[in-house]
Formats: C-alpha cells, sequence, structure tokens
C-alpha cells in the first residue's frame, strides 16, 4: 500500500509538473512572444514619435534649406539619427529627399510612390526603395516651418526591432527555466514531506469509517496538514457524541409545546370546572384558539429548530402591533402567573398602537420564551414590568423581572443551547435550555440585538430591538 500510496503520489505530482512547463513553455513561445514584439516595436514607435517631435521643436522648423544649411543640420541630426538608432529624413511636398542622415544622394519620391507621406505610421517598408532595409517609420508633417512644406520621417529598420524583442524574449524564456527548475524542487520537496502526514490521515479516515471510533491522529506541525489532523480529531469528537445529541435533542423538542399546551389545558380545566364565568369563557376561548394556531406554525418549523441560525430562518415579514403582541402574550401566561401571584405591568411609549416590521410569529415566539422565563425565575408576588421605547428606527422592547438573576459568569452563555445555570436548575427543572438560544437566532436573523442586564438577587433586563414598520 505504502508503495502504490508513494506511486500515485509521485505520478500525479509529475503529471502535474509537466502539463505546468508544457502549458508555460507554449504560452511563453506564443503569446508571450507576440506580446512581446507588439510592445518593443509599440514602444520603438513612441520612441520614434517623441524624438521627431523634440527635433520640431528645436530649430528645424526656422532652418533655410540652402545647401550649406542642409550640410550644417545633417551632421546635426546624424548626432540624433545615431542617438534613436534609426535614420531621419527631411521630404519636400514635391517629393525632393532635401536630407537623408544615411546618404548624401539626392532622391525624388515620385520616381517611387508618395502616398507614405499621407500616413503616420508605416511597418515593413523601404518607402519604395528609399531605404536600404525593410523598416518601420514616422512621419510627422513640418507644420510649423515658415520656409519648407514637407515631412519629417524617422525610420528605425525592422531588424534592430526584431533582435530587441529576441533579446526580452530570451530573458524570459531564460527566467522561465530557472523558476520551472525551483517550482521542480518545491515538487521534489512536497513529495517527500507529504507522504507521511498523508499516510496517517488516511489510517486514521479508514479506522473511523470502519468502526466510528477516532483515535487521535498524531500530526504535530503547525501546516495545512497539522490543521486538517486537528480537525478530523474535533470532527470524530463531535460525531461521537452526535447520537446522544439526538437523543437530547428530541427530548427537548417540546420546549416551546409544554407552555402553551399547559395554558390552554388550564384554561379548558378551568372552564370545565366552572372556575371562569361564562360572560369571561369568550376570552379564555380566543387565548385557547390563538395558542392552538401558534402551535400549528410551531409544528411546521420543528425541522428549522434544530438548525436555527441567521441563514437558514425563513422569515414571513409583516407590519403589527407590538403592544397588542406583548399583551397577548402576557395574557396567555395569566394562568401561569397567577400561581406565583405574579402581575404584569405595562410601560408603552407613544403612540399606543407601535407597529414594527418582523415575522410575528417568531417575535411571539421570542416574547413568549422571554416571558416564561421571567415567570419562572420571579420571586412569589413580584411584578414582571413590559417596557417600550423607541429609538431612531428602532423599537427596543423590554422584559424586567425581579428574579433570582444571572451570574456574570454565565451572562454569555446562556445563549448557548441547552444550558442553564446553576442558579436556574432548582427553578426549571423541566426546561431543556433551548429558549434563550431560540430567542437569540430569531432577532439575529432579523438584523436585530438583544441583551441582558442581570444581578444576582435582584433580577434580570432583556431588552431586544425590532425596525419600525
Amino acid at each position: 500500500m505504502k508503495k502504490y500510496l508513494k506511486t500515485t503520489l509521485g505520478r500525479k505530482l509529475l503529471a502535474f509538473y509537466l502539463v505546468l512547463f508544457a502549458i508555460t513553455f507554449y504560452l511563453i513561445t506564443t503569446v508571450g512572444r507576440d506580446y512581446i514584439s507588439e510592445r518593443v516595436e509599440s514602444e520603438s514607435i513612441s520612441n520614434l514619435r517623441s524624438v521627431g517631435i523634440t527635433l520640431l521643436g528645436s530649430h528645424i522648423n526656422e532652418q533655410r534649406y540652402t545647401k550649406t544649411t542642409i550640410l550644417s543640420l545633417r551632421d546635426q541630426l546624424k548626432m540624433a539619427s545615431e542617438a534613436a538608432e534609426a535614420e531621419i529624413l527631411i521630404v519636400c511636398s514635391d517629393g525632393d529627399v532635401i536630407l537623408n542622415t544615411d546618404t548624401e544622394k539626392t532622391y525624388n519620391i515620385y520616381q517611387g510612390s508618395s502616398s507614405f507621406l499621407h500616413e503616420d505610421v508605416i511597418k515593413d517598408t523601404t518607402l519604395s526603395g528609399l531605404l536600404s532595409e525593410n523598416s518601420t517609420c514616422v512621419i510627422l508633417p513640418m507644420e510649423q516651418s515658415a520656409y519648407l512644406n514637407g515631412y519629417l520621417v524617422l525610420a528605425q529598420p525592422d531588424q534592430f526591432i526584431n533582435n530587441r524583442a529576441i533579446y526580452y524574449t530570451n530573458i524570459l524564456t531564460t527566467f522561465f527555466y530557472l523558476i520551472m527548475v525551483i517550482v521542480g524542487f518545491v515538487f521534489l520537496l512536497i513529495y517527500v514531506f507529504n507522504v507521511r502526514p498523508l499516510r496517517k490521515l488516511r489510517k486514521g479516515a479508514s479506522q473511523f469509517s470502519i468502526n466510528h471510533e477516532n483515535p487521535p491522529i498524531l500530526i504535530k506541525s503547525q501546516d495545512e496538514y497539522g490543521e486538517l489532523a486537528k480537525t478530523l480529531n474535533v470532527i470524530g469528537a463531535e460525531l461521537s457524541k452526535f447520537d446522544e445529541y439526538q437523543r437530547k435533542f428530541i427530548s427537548n423538542i417540546s420546549h416551546d409545546f409544554r407552555s402553551p399546551l399547559t395554558s390552554i389545558q388550564g384554561y379548558v380545566q378551568a372552564m370545565k370546572d366552572g372556575v371562569i364565568p361564562a360572560d369571561n369563557q369568550e376570552k379564555y376561548l380566543d387565548i385557547i384558539l390563538y395558542e392552538t394556531e401558534r402551535l400549528t406554525k410551531l409544528t411546521s418549523n420543528l425541522i428549522d429548530m434544530n438548525n436555527y441560525d441567521r441563514d437558514n430562518i425563513m422569515l414571513e415579514q409583516e407590519s403589527f402591533d407590538i403592544h397588542k403582541a406583548v399583551k397577548m402574550t402576557c395574557e396567555s401566561l395569566e394562568g401561569t402567573a397567577s400561581n406565583k401571584q405574579i402581575t404584569f405591568t405595562y410601560d408603552f411609549c407613544e403612540p399606543e398602537e407601535l407597529l414594527v416590521y418582523a415575522d410575528k410569529q417568531k417575535i411571539l415566539q421570542v416574547l413568549r420564551n422571554l416571558c416564561d422565563n421571567a415567570i419562572k425565575f420571579s420571586h412569589e408576588e413580584s411584578e414582571i414590568c413590559l417596557h417600550t421605547f423607541t429609538k431612531g428606527e428602532k423599537v427596543f422592547i423590554s422584559i424586567k423581572d425581579s428574579g433570582i438573576g444571572i451570574p456574570r459568569e454565565d451572562l454569555n452563555l446562556i445563549w448557548d443551547r441547552f444550558y442553564k445555570t446553576d442558579l436556574s436548575r432548582g427553578k426549571d427543572k423541566l426546561g431543556s435550555g433551548l429558549g434563550l438560544a431560540i430567542c437569540r437566532e430569531i432577532i439575529n436573523a432579523h438584523k436585530q440585538t438583544i441583551d441582558v442586564v442581570s444581578t444576582v438577587g435582584v433580577g434580570s433586563e432583556f431588552v431586544f430591538t425590532l425596525p419600525k414598520a
């Protein structure tokens, strides 16, 4: 197996290296070469034009072109010609070449063709025999001259341009070979130093796939293999708890069903026993109807409960009165609260009807969970205050109790699923520890915030925000 793994890995690395070499070599010898040739040619034309503009800006336009001045000007342009490695000509509009830095013989372009004078740039031309070899020419009209209606022609041999392109291509090719040698050495190191950790990873993963037990994979390196080994170890540890987590989840999905079912049972039993007067039964029947509708909604969302996070919660947002929602929630919990002689007080801001834009059913779920927790952890004969206020485009909803409070070290942990503080265990024996986690995920899905301020022995205040409608 070891030999097979090494051979397979070696073949893959070698194949990848050869493909990389072939593709890169092809690109350099075709696309790269063409790009360099075009770039060198473009730079040559630009340099010729720059030299020509500089010459036209000097005293060339001011010359009277006599035999004496032409000889003197020819010597001056000869220096510019050598510096630019190009032949420089001055051509009259009647076709006479009055100056050529490469030869003293006269020539009339009408003996060949004069059409080139109307072009800016001509490539691969001898200008009808005027030049000794194929060249790239830049032609500039002498529009500012007071003594000559003609053209300044700068011609650079194509061979010179090609030699420059070949020079740069050779540099690029040499650099390519050097890089490929380095890459080959790196590939060799990758092959040598990665076989052993790969074998360990494969062995560990193989054992886990057979018996679902994952002994620690010991790779101490700080590279990707070390991180992968750590990740596999974590995955193995988490998966080993998966069955237990499933059982725990199933036993706790009743968290959001228990309270409304208790309310429904209590009100139905009270009406059956005649505790609730007949003229007051309609109010509690509305509450029972409200709770059954909410239970129907919760049933359809069971699949989402275990995946609650900001990306997975589907929101059905609408405008609704948050004050009415708060009151309805508290009324549905009156039976539970009355058992501890706890009363709800309201401190609502203006206006009386305060509209928010959110998923009504999920916000009712948040209110229910927070109020239910407030009742559980409040002292008997106490108050739970529900307060609203606005700031900018946000509505703040506060649920404040006078209960046992939350220890400071637990404030950041209460949002975790299934977590219970030590102080709450005696008060909430039947609770699953899902309520606050659900509240946080719902509020996060609305891109809003939920916070808590708590003091042990004094009470807790939960505040969350919603956008105004």
